[in-house]
């Protein structure tokens, strides 16, 4: 996630690991976008409990409404030749790792998360920020995605960096 320093937008920049590809890097990707506690620092002092939430909420809601013109957009991709999705299988027109790609889209635009039962948007909101924001998840990103760069075990968050004596 990129935030523009005069609107304080935010847009997707990482388009490589777009429809789940993060997924199959040889560092999996464990958190469905990247809100590091730097991160969270820059929305301010209600961090992600203030608009963040709010916006994240909106916005899934309206993903939600227009589920069906997304799909329809999305579906084109699966036969854009630019798109690196793997090897066909014998006889496919349409590539099987595309397909998966785009259900997986679906059941998330539903509400389902890892085969589970619709969670409501709010309840899809807070789970997809527990999971960026899981320490967990954090520890295991690639390495140069972490706080602190050469450590073995996790992140640090950097008021903690500030209040060391090496730092």
């Amino acid at each position: 996630v990129l935030f523009d320093s005069q609107s304080g937008d935010c847009c997707h920049v990482d388009f490589s690991c777009l429809f789940d590809k993060g997924l199959t890097l040889e560092r999996p990707e464990r958190v469905p976008f990247r809100l590091t506690p730097n991160m969270v620092d820059a929305l301010g002092v209600t961090g992600v409990e203030g608009a963040f939430r709010r916006v994240c909420e909106i916005t899934m809601t309206l993903l939600r409404q227009h589920r069906e013109t997304l799909m329809n957009v999305l579906e084109a991709f699966t036969h854009d030749p630019l798109m690196e999705w793997g090897p066909n299988r014998p006889g496919e027109k349409v590539n099987y790792n595309a397909t998966q790609a785009l259900r997986n889209i679906d059941d998330r635009l539903r509400g389902i998360v890892s085969h589970g039962l619709p969670m409501s948007t709010q309840g899809q909101v807070r789970h997809l920020i527990n999971e960026a924001t899981s320490d967990a998840n954090l520890c295991k990103m690639y390495i140069w995605w972490w706080v602190l760069r050469g450590v073995s075990f996790c992140w640090i968050p950097f008021s903690l960096l500030v209040r060391m004596p090496w730092y």
